[in-house]
């Protein structure tokens, strides 16, 4: 330790020393802030980065080097070998790449750490190559303790660098920059302290200190003018990222507001619409009993009307009632987009009551029994006893939508609704053995206003909000409707809803009276 500080406060023009410690210091932290900037981009972004951070690294610590080195006096005539000084540079700068590179980009456990011990060796191989284009009027000597240490220095402390680099940490580049500093000031002169020269009188052209020293000024000056480059390109990269930010968050900002209005408007209009479709339905409905009501007029007053003798009334019977379904369909269509708006509104308030999920199946089974006969359809039960605690309206919505497609587009012979009860809450599947859903739609049939488009669907009708509107139920439960699907051979939905959403002292209790009925 006191050979190493005599090093550097006998053997070495102190203003020099100083003059290098700026350099290390200093290009060890543009290195930790680009290399940390660098593991924050996307991979194709971040090999550029990388790329910049290890050059400065490389040069940083090359400078630091040779400017300590001008300031080495060993009281004899010195001079350097251009070739091998070049040669140092490009190791300083190759092996920092590759350092910081697999740091950076390998998946290995403990890369940062092998990345770290490739940099180290990077110092000591520049280190030691540009020791030996160091040209001396005199005998040189090594002792090997010293160099062993150096290396073995060099090796940890950037290894550890490294591996602070690559946590997220607040005061992880402080950490990199200092560890850094560290193992490139230690490498150096305690491989300084390794060297020895006994003075001889040999020819050749040496360089005397006071030119020595202008030229490690005019290398440290360049030194500091690279790495300024590099803090400059991420400085103003970092100002166009954060500037690209700002526009993409107002018109983030832009793009909700006018969904908002949007629905805000959809939501008005669906409103101001229901009104007049109740009395067009109030009207229809009565045209399509008109046959009905005059019979009730006729049996109070003591006649009989016979069926057929008015064709008038008849005709306004079959339009009466041809305008009740139109306008029904419209009506659903109309709460379809009144529901959606009103969940992208946040409005979907739940009334949680307590109810049996078998009973809820069996309700949407018989809604749905004549529909089912029509398309030579079966309908088949299985449930678990489970005593749901959610909105039992919107579970029915949700299901009458599964339910309702599957009879619509799927063409099955054959309707599964199977609910369990599992760790996590319960589920309730709708399988079908119809034709199934492409795999490249799958992602897309959740989308509001999206529809699978085939001939059959555009035949079917509808809005495309009914799954939409069917997830965002479930997720207000705090669940999640899934689906999966081979075509040709059928599709499952997944309604699946979480332990918030069971009852479980009722649940227990209707398990409890199933066992002792079975007993």
């Amino acid at each position: 330790m006191f050979t190493v500080l005599s090093c550097i406060t006998v053997q070495h023009d102190f203003s020099l020393v100083v003059l290098a410690a700026v350099i290390c210091l200093f290009g060890s932290w543009v290195t930790s802030r680009l290399h940390r900037y660098a593991r924050n981009r996307s991979h194709r972004q971040s090999i550029s980065w990388h790329l910049l951070s290890a050059l400065t690294a490389g040069i940083s610590i090359w400078c630091t080097h040779f400017v300590a080195m001008l300031g080495f006096r060993p009281e004899v005539p010195v001079n350097f070998e251009l070739v091998l000084t070049f040669a140092s540079l490009l190791i300083a700068i190759l092996g920092s790449g590759l350092g910081i590179m697999f740091a950076a980009m390998s998946n290995m456990r403990h890369a940062p750490l092998i990345g770290g011990a490739i940099l180290g060796l990077a110092i000591s191989g520049m280190h030691y190559a540009g020791m030996i284009a160091y040209r001396v009027q005199g005998l040189v000597s090594w002792q090997l303790g010293f160099l062993v240490v150096s290396i073995a220095l060099a090796v940890l402390f950037s290894s550890i660098a490294l591996y602070y680099g690559s946590k997220g940490r607040k005061m992880s580049e402080v950490q990199m920059t200092l560890l850094l500093t560290v193992a490139i000031v230690s490498l150096h002169f305690t491989g300084m302290a390794a060297f020895r020269v006994a003075p001889m009188d040999i020819s050749g052209e040496y360089v005397n200190p006071e030119a020595l020293k202008v030229l490690a000024v005019a290398i440290g000056g360049t030194a500091i003018l690279i790495v300024l480059g590099g803090l400059f390109c991420y400085a103003i990269e970092n100002r166009t990222r954060m500037e690209s930010i700002a526009e993409l968050t107002a018109a983030r900002n832009a793009a909700e507001s006018a969904s908002r209005a949007k629905s805000e408007f959809l939501s008005v209009l669906s409103h101001e619409l229901r009104t007049p479709l109740t009395i067009v339905l109030g009207y229809s409905g009565m045209l399509s009993k008109l046959q009905e009501t005059q019979a009730q007029r006729a049996r109070f007053n003591g006649t009989v009307v016979e069926p057929g003798a008015n064709p008038l009334v008849d005709q306004a019977e079959l339009y009466g009632q041809k305008i009740s379904g139109a306008a029904s369909h419209l009506l659903t269509l109309i709460n379809e987009i009144l529901d959606y708006t009103s969940m992208e509104l946040g409005d979907a308030n739940l009334a949680r009551i307590s109810f049996p999920v078998d009973e809820l199946l069996s309700e949407v089974a018989d809604q749905f029994g004549d529909a089912a006969r029509e398309k030579s359809a079966m309908l088949h039960l299985e449930s678990d006893v489970i005593i749901a605690l959610a909105d039992r309206g919107r579970c029915l919505q949700i299901l009458t939508n599964l339910v309702g497609n599957a009879l619509k587009f799927s063409k099955a012979t054959d309707i599964h609704l199977r609910a369990a009860l599992e760790s996590d809450g319960f589920r309730i599947e709708v399988t079908d053995n119809g034709c199934g859903i492409s795999e490249e739609y799958l992602d897309q049939i959740f989308e509001a206003f999206r529809q699978v488009e085939t001939a059959d669907n555009r035949k079917e009708g509808g809005t495309g909000l009914g799954l939409a509107i069917c997830r965002k139920l479930a997720m207000a439960h705090g669940g999640d409707v899934t689906v999966r699907s081979n075509l040709g051979k059928g599709t499952t939905f997944t309604v699946s809803l979480p332990a918030s959403a069971v009852d479980d002292e009722a649940t227990e209790a209707a398990n409890r009276g199933e066992m002792r009925m079975a007993g």
